[in-house]
């Protein structure tokens, strides 16, 4: 579970950032991606022993995941919303199994990785370097 939590921060962290800058329609998207990084900087506080915790704390990851996909821009929402679903799908996996029953609860995680294994890496690269883009500070 330390794991699998700590593979959906980094996940989410890659693709933000503390800042944005941008005056434009991006200036929501670049909102949403710092307060996602917020949210995981929170969650890797939580103990995966504390199930109720682990399970609130990726459930609002995936939330906030899902609200930078609504804000995405065209160019990279594609992107923005396959990252969400992986983690909808990750936190449907840890919300609909027994703490108590490790090897469903790996079974249900191993089929939410594989459901997006081809595409995911891919999406993560994309999205870091346009959040990095669109929402660094101008130097």
């Amino acid at each position: 579970m330390k794991t699998l939590l700590r593979c959906a921060v980094l996940i989410t962290m890659t693709a933000t950032i503390t800042s944005c800058s941008t005056p434009n329609n991006e200036a929501l998207f670049c909102e949403a991606s710092a307060e996602l990084q917020k949210i995981d900087a929170l969650s890797i506080e939580i103990s995966p022993s504390d199930d109720a915790a682990a399970r609130g704390a990726l459930t609002q990851t995936a939330a906030q995941a899902a609200r930078v996909a609504k804000e995405a821009p065209a160019e990279i929402r594609t992107d923005a919303e396959l990252v969400a679903a992986f983690l909808s799908a990750l936190t449907n996996a840890i919300n609909n199994t027994n703490f108590d029953d490790p090897l469903e609860r790996a079974a249900a995680i191993g089929a939410a990785q594989e459901e997006f294994k081809d595409q995911l890496s891919d999406s993560v690269t994309k999205l870091a370097a346009f959040v990095a883009r669109a929402c660094s500070p101008a130097p």
